[in-house]
């Protein structure tokens, strides 16, 4: 990772107030960031009005897509994993 001098100063002096090498507070600092933004992206928020509206979508009779109705007939079975 490229850093600027004032970046890796900065860093570095962090790591030293918690008493950890600049890796391990890096890591640290990162995987508690990447967990927060995966954990802000997880919940999905609607209005009452939009989830009404979704709602009302789920309970439409289900309508086939031509592209899927091909795939599964050209590819009845799909190969194991």
């Amino acid at each position: 990772m490229r850093v600027t001098p004032e970046q890796e100063a900065l860093i570095r002096h962090a790591a030293g107030l918690e008493g950890t090498t600049v890796t391990a507070f890096v890591l640290d600092t990162v995987t508690t960031r990447a967990s927060s933004v995966i954990e802000a992206h997880r919940d999905l928020v609607l209005s009452n009005e939009v989830f009404d509206r979704f709602l009302a979508e789920l309970d439409k009779p289900a309508m086939p897509v031509p592209e899927l109705v091909e795939l599964f007939h050209n590819h009845p079975k799909l190969p194991e994993a």
